[in-house]
This record gives structure tokens, sequence and C-alpha cells, in this order.
């Protein structure tokens, strides 16, 4: 193929309107054939489903696992993906699935009911799994996850195509966390034979299969053979880069290096939506996303409210929206606009710096005091971080930055001896806020992701109610309620959601930013020419 060539002459004979040096080859139906490259900033923590939890490797895991349950492109709207069907009984305590005929994994195994029973009840009891609490309306969940039965008895599989789930008590978000990347099927047989090299050797269910990792540097993936569904496997290899800094994609990109990319630094994504001929090929999503600062409330001086309150206060978020160009919102708690149960007449925290010295003088620090904050070595997350330094040295706070990596970050922060203050994100798993709440901020969360270790028993009972009632109207009157207990209690400083921006190659077809998934390039393929290399315009 000659497309490296023809990238270094299309570098050469750049157009000189600014706009993009490929044009899509003009077919008219879905080619089949091609390699998709994209990057990550990061690098992959695991591919073992139960314990995912960043974005890398949950993009990873999208290519090469399938659950019962997905969403539509570019929809939060659910649909049936290994499941022909279900149903949910009158009560919403029983959920019944029965398979699609002639499912497999890339090997050719037949992917049946009891594999699923398999992947949640491992969920429930891996030592410190992130998604343990996600089941607990499972019956049978905490006697299995203690050890007190062998099996979970909510758990039922009635022969290779049906697979019935029992609640104790109503769940209106349940269906959804059988979409979640840990819900994927597996056998006793693969986590065995795979051992410690779980984490590097997903088994494959979805439309791609995973042939290399050279960890820290690519993935790369490969139709899955097997795969019921053509339809989500047009691409023949999709290759997956760690670790390259968001200046850095878009060069490759503009060298023809990478067939996407996102989250431009500042530079870049002011010249290139300054740029005409780009703007079909711009997509921006508003995501399910929330970022701040999070504290350990157990810790000192974190543990009293009204420092947290004041720190919130002494934060200019108008600073932030300048540093992030248009793409931020503030934020006066966890929940994105639109998402269901927030309440819009909460204003974000004003920028007020003599209620902030006031606050601390209350708490007993009326000269001020000196933290130390852990963030990410990351462009934006730097200038954040050097923005908020900014802002409470005006109230006497003398903050003092520390950067590490992506993934000593995500070991640190749950710890209980971890950095009590450190950069907070977090992006919801579904489209309900009790991916936001509960999994944050309930009790019953922390040693998992409540990293505040944040307990209030008001908060916690109004959860758990929200979570069992099947009005709508009703479960969103309780998550404002919540929304307000947050905001006012502050465990983070509440900073900001953010869209996402992403600029893809003109011959990168039938591609659009997913709500839940983000980077989902399952549906796409590439309009080149015959030889297989993009079209110079």
């Amino acid at each position: 193929m000659l497309r490296v060539a023809l990238c270094a002459f299309a570098v050469a004979c750049a157009p000189p309107d600014g706009g993009p040096r490929w044009r899509p080859a003009g077919a008219t139906e879905p080619r089949d054939g091609g390699t998709l490259r994209f990057a990550a900033k990061d690098g992959l923590t695991t591919l073992d489903p139960a314990v995912a939890t960043d974005e890398a490797s949950i993009y990873a895991l999208q290519f090469v696992t399938d659950r019962l349950v997905d969403y539509k492109p570019g929809s939060t709207q659910l649909v049936p993906r290994l499941a022909e069907r279900w149903e949910i009984s009158p009560d919403s305590k029983t959920y019944r699935f029965w398979l699609k005929p002639g499912i497999a994994y890339a090997d050719g195994r037949p992917i049946v009911a009891a594999d699923f029973a398999y992947s949640l009840e491992r969920t429930l009891t891996m030592p410190d799994a992130p998604f343990a609490a996600t089941l607990a309306d499972l019956d049978g969940a905490e006697d299995l996850t203690h050890g007190k039965a062998p099996h979970c008895r909510g758990i039922e599989v009635r022969g290779e195509r049906e697979l019935v789930l029992h609640l104790v008590k109503p769940n209106a978000a349940f269906i959804y966390l059988l979409g979640m990347q840990f819900a994927a099927p597996l056998t006793a047989a693969h986590v065995a034979a795979a051992g410690d090299q779980l984490r590097r050797r997903p088994l494959a269910s979805g439309p791609y299969r995973l042939v290399e990792w050279n960890e820290g540097r690519h993935l790369i993936f490969e139709r899955n053979p097997y795969y019921h569904d053509h339809s989500r496997q047009h691409l023949e290899r999709i290759v997956l880069l760690e670790n390259i800094p968001r200046d850095t994609q878009f060069m490759m990109f503009e060298r023809g290096d990478l067939d996407t990319a996102e989250r431009l630094s500042a530079p870049d994504y002011l010249w290139i939506t300054g740029q005409p001929a780009w703007q079909p090929y711009e997509h921006t999503l508003a995501l399910m996303n929330v970022y701040g600062s999070r504290m350990n409330v157990r810790t000192k001086p974190f543990d009293d409210k009204r420092v947290r309150q004041a720190l919130n206060y002494a934060l200019d978020k108008q600073h932030i929206g300048k540093l992030l160009i248009g793409t931020a919102l503030p934020a006066h708690g966890m929940l994105a606009p639109g998402t269901l149960g927030r309440d819009d007449t909460i204003e974000p925290y004003a920028h007020d710096p003599a209620k902030a010295r006031a606050l601390l003088a209350e708490a007993g620090y009326p000269h001020g005091l000196t933290l130390d904050y852990v963030t990410i070595t990351d462009e934006e997350a730097e200038k954040v971080a050097q923005a908020m330094q900014s802002d409470f040295a005006e109230v006497g706070v003398t903050l003092n930055i520390s950067l590490i990596s992506f993934g000593a970050y995500q070991t640190a922060i749950g710890k209980p001896d971890g950095p009590p203050f450190t950069l907070g994100g977090w992006l919801g798993d579904f489209p309900d806020p009790s991916s936001f709440f509960d999994t944050t901020f309930h009790s019953r969360a922390i040693g998992s992701q409540n990293n505040c270790f944040y307990s209030n028993p008001e908060l916690d009972k109004l959860l758990d109610a929200a979570r069992a009632e099947p009005d709508v109207a009703k479960r969103a009157a309780m998550y404002q309620r919540a929304d307000r207990i947050l905001h006012d209690d502050a465990p983070w400083i509440w900073g900001y959601h953010q869209a996402m921006f992403e600029v893809t190659q003109p011959y990168v077809r039938d591609y659009q930013p997913h709500p839940v998934w983000i980077r989902d390039y399952t549906g796409v393929w590439l309009d080149v020419g015959p030889d297989g290399d993009p079209v110079p315009r």
C-alpha cells in the first residue's frame, strides 16, 4: 500500500486554504476493509472488564466485548445486543433475558447464559472490585460477596439461552447495569487459563478481537470472524496508540498518521474550528461528565464543611472557562445539564473571596493554610490546577501542586492514606443519576469508587428510595434533593462539565461520538480508494 508515501506527498502539497488534504472517494455504500488509527493521551490500565474504569480501557473493551444490552449509535436508547429480547416483571424485580441463537466468542465457542452468570458473580466476589456495590440489589448478592453462599441465588440460568435475574427491591436503573463492561460474558476456563495475564487477554465477544498489545505503545484489534453482526465490523483493523499527548496527536492527524483526533490543545482547537473546510468533519457532543477537585472528608482540614465550602467560594470558574476555550460549563454539582434529577435552580458557588476568608476564619484558619494538591501530567489539568493555585492565593491558601501519571493517580486516590486533595473527574457509566450519586457518594461505595470517603445517612436513605421509585417525577424530585445536599456538603470543589470535540479525516464515514462510550468506531467505514489509500484533494 502507498499510504505512507501518499501521506508524505500530501504534507508537501498541503492545501493553501488550511482544509483537509484528503477527500472521500465517493462510495455510496459502506466499504469493508482498511485500518482506523486513533490515539489516547493516557495508557490503558487493564482489559479485565470487571475492574476497568479508565476511559482508554473502556474504548478498547467496547471493541472486544458485548453485553446483553447496549445503546443505539449516538443515543442513550437501549437495544438488545447479545440478548434477543428481555422482559421485566410488573413489580420490576425480575428480569428475563433470552440470548440470540448462534452467538460465539472469537475462538468459535458458543456464548451461553451461564457465562453471564459467571461474570456477574465474579464481579461480586473479586477483591477490591469497583462494581460490586453496583449489583447490591441482586437477591443474595451480599451473602455471595461475604462468602456465606457459593452462588448468588438471584442469578438463575435456565438452559443455554435463558438468564433470569431476581432483585430484592426494584431498581429503576438496573437494566443499564447490564450494558456495562463488567456484564460481558466470561468463562471460568478462560479466567483460569489466563491467570495473572487476564488483564491482557480479554475474552472477545464483540466485533473485534485483540491481536497485539505492546503495552504503553499500541493495541491492534482485528475482526472477530464469529461475530453475528457485520454492520459493526466494516473495518478490518483498529489501532489504538497509547500515551500520545494532545498536541502530538494533532500533528500526527495533520500528517495523516491518525484518522481522528479529540480534545485538542487550545491552539489546535482554535485553528481548526476557524477553518470552514474542516467544519463538516468536526464533532461536538455534551457528555455526562463533571470535573473538579475531590477531598477526602475524613482528613483535616477537609473534615470541616466550612473549609470545603470556602475552597468552592475561592475558585473563579470564569478563569477555567477561558482556559478551556468555551468547551466547559460551570458546575454546581455532579449532574450535567439535561440529566434527570438535576436541580437547575442551584447556582454554582460564586467567586467570593471575602466569603471564603470568613469561612476559613470560622473553621480556625484566620491566616489561611497550606495544602498539597495532586493532579495528572496533562496540559489541560495542569492549567486548571495553576488557575486554582492563583485563586486560592487570594484568600490566603497556598497550594503546592504535584504531578503524577494517570495510572499512579488512579491507584492513589482510592486509598485511605492516599493524597487527600486531588483532581476529581467522573463520567457517568449510564444515563441515570444513580450512576453519578450512588457510585461516588453512597457510603456503600466507600472502598471502591467513593474516594471522598463521604458518608451521609440522609443521602444514603434518599438514594436508596430514589433507586427503587418507579415514578419518574418522584425519582427526579428525590435526586434534586440529593443534588442540593451534595452542593451544600461540598465533598468536591465543583468545577465544570465539558463537551467533547473530535475531528475526523474526510474519508471516515458514519461516525458520531457516543454519549456513553464516547469514541465508538464499531460502525465506522473508510471511504478510501480501491487500493485502500486516502484520496488526495
